[in-house]
């Protein structure tokens, strides 16, 4: 497989923005994102929670195969390259707010590109527009070379959104020389999203008493309600106005500070967060146990259920990414249930809203470990070799088997977290099997890039060469006391369980030697055997009655493998579709790409993607007590759906009305100096009728517009009507200072849904609510609806 690494070292030459001067060498790095996924506030002039901060940590294996515990002649760079669809993120500039407000935040001047000195007291860099390698600092004390708080936004240098960014790290050595290359990706989002309850409009339970704010930037606006509802509930507590004086803050409150003071708040100023060293203030709740424990029993206004309730599968991704970005997006994210839903969802593994903000737990630090699902070995005494949930009435399931154990006390007494712990030859358990929420292999191919180039396939880093220069002869000095695999192993299998105990094969062979999810072939592989030329397909379980007559045989076995026939489905886009598979015992083996499919028995039902049209496969398997099958394909073709419409994309709050006298009001939220397009309110079903003797069209005043396909059906009638465009509009009207702005509109387009619209620029009034009348639209009586 070096020779893999090899290729990849070329690839620099050709791909990298940067020269690379090549030494021989069998080096290997390792790297990774800290979290699976970086937050970041979508806007900083109000308040922030999380500043871009993102980390890389990154391992050297030598040429003999062994950890590097220094940086003596040797050092680690990162920068930009191109993802697999060709986007590169090279600079920050111009894609986030941030470096409007740090002084504010932190008392900090940082250049453009430049990150946060956390933990510091160095900054570290994005590689910028001519991307240039950034240096990474070794750690003695992990024995990894880090960065942290690399300023990454979601966003290409085409300013497309990518929340999968990668970089490129490069070992080189005291001349200069590359030893190693890795491409790695950097996770971030700006998806945290409190609108659906705080923006202006939403509904009557978070409803600030001085009202809502109606700012038109959407992202400012919802934060803006959030301060004015927060010192609504807090002004009359003593600490909250002992805290407003401590940081120096407006008298009335945080919306005053920042309204009047044009000061934006830092959230971790009052409320701790261990991601910010020295953060809080003595007697005010931590971030996570006031955010998660105050929003559990608030009404979700999309179904009713409680925040809180452990059926309410939307509750996180509410505010956390998850709806456009796929945060959970690992092998635990890639489980499916039958019903086509997620078969491990966050409170899989954090527990509840309650157990996340319970006062007695340590933000960042109590997480979920690996063994409370990971129980051990085939024939452990839990009877499950791992579990889909992590919690028993709240608390972690206890375990005391230590082959998949984080370790204790790491990083500190009491804690025992995944991305702190290291395993095999001193690694870190996030080297071999990737960040948290993105365990290998994942559901986007960019995170597999690294494996790819270390050992040619994706997944958890398994072979062995990927480090070592020739393959170990060891029976169970592997990671998690694995054997050697490979010919090598087939020829000495026999011997070693004779010597070891047949006991130390059914750990991950199962009783019998029929096989387990431990003992799958980690990628394609051909062996020979007694029984001649064995092919193994990634994902097959390896099992004792393959080759011979089980555990206890030497006999050529007698068990057949069943086979599997491809199969073909066909749907149009959005809409789930029941594919029958042939055999017995079945299960899916690699998720389609542009879906997710659940399977009860032999009918596995596809959910293609909402928007998805095009051809997508999955992968299947049957398994006779003894072998599984030949690996069967299930290709589905989705079809555009002729009668859809696209949903046109969110709009600002607009209010209209055209009564049967002939007039058509258009209302607008806006601010000073800002430039907004007139829609129709015709976006619901329930708030557009039709009046074939009057001729006209009305709805309901104050009217939010929803960007949700399923409310588009009646929408569909008025595309086909030709709603005519309107002259030009009379005066709007300023109803804060009750003054009149004519000549401010111009003629526009409203995204081609039919309908006319106009623009109103605003210049010198209060930032009310304008209003406009104009003549009545008219109708092609031949379309009516």
């Amino acid at each position: 497989m070096r020779s893999v690494f090899r290729q990849s070292l070329v690839d620099c030459f050709w791909t990298a923005s940067v020269s690379c001067l090549f030494a021989q060498s069998n080096w290997t790095v390792v790297g990774w994102n800290n979290l699976g996924m970086h937050c970041m506030d979508s806007d900083y002039s109000v308040f922030s929670i999380l500043p871009p901060y993102n980390v890389i940590h990154a391992q050297v294996i030598d040429g003999q195969g062994d950890l590097i515990t220094s940086d003596a002649g040797v050092g680690v760079t990162y920068h930009a390259v191109a993802d697999l669809a060709g986007s590169i993120n090279r600079t920050s500039a111009g894609k986030t707010g941030f470096w409007d407000y740090e002084d504010l935040y932190f008392g900090l001047s940082l250049d453009l590109d430049e990150g946060l000195p956390v933990p510091g007291p160095e900054t570290f860099r994005m590689p910028g527009t001519n991307n240039i390698p950034q240096g990474m600092r070794f750690e003695s004390g992990m024995n990894w070379f880090a960065a942290y708080g690399v300023p990454i936004a979601p966003y290409d240098d085409n300013q497309k959104p990518n929340q999968y960014p990668m970089m490129r790290l490069m070992v080189t050595n005291a001349n200069g020389q590359v030893l190693a290359i890795s491409d790695i990706v950097l996770p971030v989002s700006d998806e945290m999203d409190c609108k659906l309850c705080h923006g202006s409009g939403a509904g009557p339970a978070a409803e600030p008493p001085a009202g809502w704010v109606w700012a038109a930037n959407p992202a400012r606006d919802y934060r803006l309600n959030i301060l004015r509802l927060h010192d609504a509930n807090q002004m009359t507590n003593s600490v909250y106005t002992d805290a407003l004086a401590t940081h120096g803050y407006h008298a009335s409150g945080l919306y005053a500070t920042v309204v009047e003071q044009g000061r934006p708040i830092l959230c971790a100023s009052c409320h701790l967060s261990e991601a910010l060293p020295g953060s809080g203030l003595a007697g005010i709740p931590p971030l996570t146990e006031a955010m998660h424990s105050r929003h559990e029993q608030v009404v979700d206004p999309r179904n009713g259920l409680l925040l809180g309730n452990d059926a309410n599968r939307q509750a996180c991704y509410t505010c956390h990414p998850g709806s456009e970005t796929r945060c959970l997006r690992g092998a635990m994210g890639r489980a499916v249930a039958s019903d086509g839903s997620m078969k491990m969802q966050c409170q899989s593994c954090h527990g509840s809203m309650a157990d996340v903000g319970s006062p007695l737990r340590t933000g960042w630090l109590d997480e979920p470990n690996c063994q409370a699902c990971h129980v051990g070995s085939a024939t452990n005494s839990f009877g499950v070799i791992r579990f889909a949930d992590a919690l028993v009435g709240g608390q972690l399931r206890t375990n005391t088997e230590p082959m998949f154990a984080t370790n204790p006390d790491t990083p500190a007494p009491g804690h025992s977290l995944y991305r702190f712990s290291r395993g095999h030859g001193g690694l870190q358990c996030s080297a071999c099997h990737g960040s948290t929420h993105a365990i290998y292999p994942t559901a986007w191919p960019n995170d597999n890039v690294a494996s790819l180039q270390n050992q040619g396939h994706a997944g958890t880093m398994n072979e062995c060469t990927a480090c070592h220069a020739s393959m170990p002869n060891t029976r169970n000095g592997g990671p998690h006391g694995m054997h050697r695999i490979g010919q090598s192993w087939v020829n000495d299998h026999n011997d070693a369980a004779q010597q070891l105990g047949k006991n130390a094969c059914r750990t991950c062979h199962g009783q019998n030697g029929e096989g387990s999810v431990l003992s799958l072939a980690f990628s394609d592989r051909a062996i020979t055997s007694e029984k001649g030329n064995v092919h193994y397909w990634k994902g097959q379980k390896v099992t004792c009655w393959g080759c011979h007559d089980g555990m206890n045989s030497s006999d050529r076995t007698s068990k057949g493998v069943p086979t599997v026939t491809d199969v073909f489905g066909f749907t149009t886009s959005g809409v789930p579709v029941a594919i029958t598979l042939n055999g017995s015992n079945l299960r899916i083996v690699d998720q389609p790409r542009h879906g997710l499919v659940g399977l009860n028995g032999s009918i596995a039902t596809y959910y293609p993607e909402a928007s998805f049209a095009g051809q997508d496969t999955f992968t299947f398997a049957a398994n006779n007590g003894y072998n599984d099958s030949n690996l069967g394909r299930a290709t589905v073709t989705v079809e555009d759906d002729p009668g859809a419409v696209e949903a046109p994309a969110a709009s600002h709050l607009f209010a209209a009305h055209a009564p049967a006298d002939g007039l058509l009001d258009l209302g607008l939220a806006t601010s000073l100096g800002d430039v907004y397009r007139i829609d129709s309110t015709t976006n619901l079903t329930g708030d557009v009728q039709w009046d074939e003797g009057a001729g006209a069209i009305w709805g309901r005043s104050d009217v939010t517009w929803v960007p949700d396909p399923a409310v588009f059906d009646f929408m569909r009638h008025f595309r086909a009507v030709g709603i005519a465009e309107p002259p030009f509009p009379s005066p709007a009207r300023d109803d804060g200072t009750e003054t009149a702005y004519d000549g401010g509109w111009t003629a526009g387009s409203n995204g081609g849904q039919g309908f006319g619209a106009w623009t109103l620029s605003v210049s010198g009034g209060s930032g009310g609510f304008f209003m406009a009348e104009t003549n009545a639209v008219s109708l092609d009586a031949d379309h009516r609806a």
